[in-house]
């Protein structure tokens, strides 16, 4: 054996642990960001509940600007949903998810 291709056997080494090393550290991030459909509903009442409290106990026209503010998060998110190739009913419950989902990162 070379010196050449030994060389050459590690750095294929050394490049399949960092692709090994990558997917595990992306894998680890998908499910510790992972959302459920029912976790979105939670966080959409939530939110409901939180817009009411301020038009209640704040004024009307700061409910409306943050339930402007939510709107045009989902409508973003949506967009970018269909931009990476969603279609149709996929594309809404995947940016409602992305949108409402967060309410699965609290321990209730």
């Amino acid at each position: 054996m070379t010196d050449l291709s030994r060389f050459e056997d590690d750095e294929d080494r050394a490049r399949e642990r960092y692709t090994a090393d990558l997917r595990a550290e992306r894998r680890a991030m998908r499910e510790a960001l992972r959302s459920s459909r029912g976790a979105a509903h939670l966080g959409l009442a939530l939110t409901v509940v939180a817009v009411a409290a301020v038009a209640g106990f704040g004024s009307p026209r700061s409910a409306l600007i943050i339930a402007g503010a939510v709107v045009a998060w989902f409508a973003l998110v949506l967009t970018f949903v269909v931009a990476l190739g969603g279609r149709g009913r996929n594309a809404v419950v995947r940016a409602y998810v992305a949108t409402f989902g967060w309410a699965e990162w609290f321990s209730f």
